[in-house]
């Protein structure tokens, strides 16, 4: 079993079955994961909620385009949809992370939200 898929089940246990289908794409775990963070914080399970953005940091810092880009398409550029999981943006993504994806999160998460994290950063545009 890949290693991904296995850091995969072991955040969210009750997926193993979902997460064992030979079809598996990294896009679908993490799109999963959106539904499992909402409820991580919705329950205040900072462990659980630690464990999905590690998995997201890791996974993004993988050789593997089908690693990185699910990170970046299907978790980090959807962290928006939620108030709740956005209100907690800074506390969990790691400034490096965050320079990694700027350009895919500008085009979703909107001027304001961008404004805000950019300060929160101190990101500027380079030259």
């Amino acid at each position: 079993m890949s290693t991904w898929r296995q850091k995969a089940i072991e955040i969210a246990p009750e997926l193993k079955k979902d997460f064992q289908e030979p079809d598996l794409s990294p896009y679908y775990v993490f799109s999963t994961l959106l539904s499992v963070l909402k409820q991580a914080h919705i329950d205040n399970d900072l462990a659980r909620i630690k464990s999905i953005y590690d998995y997201a940091e890791w996974c993004s810092q993988q050789k593997d385009q089908k690693l990185w880009n699910a990170a970046g398409v299907s978790f980090y550029e959807h962290l928006s949809d939620d108030e709740l999981i956005f209100s907690q943006f800074t506390r969990w993504v790691k400034k490096s992370i965050y320079a990694a994806h700027r350009d895919l999160l500008n085009n979703r998460f909107g001027e304001d939200k961008m404004k805000q994290l950019d300060k929160f950063y101190g990101w500027a545009k380079p030259k």
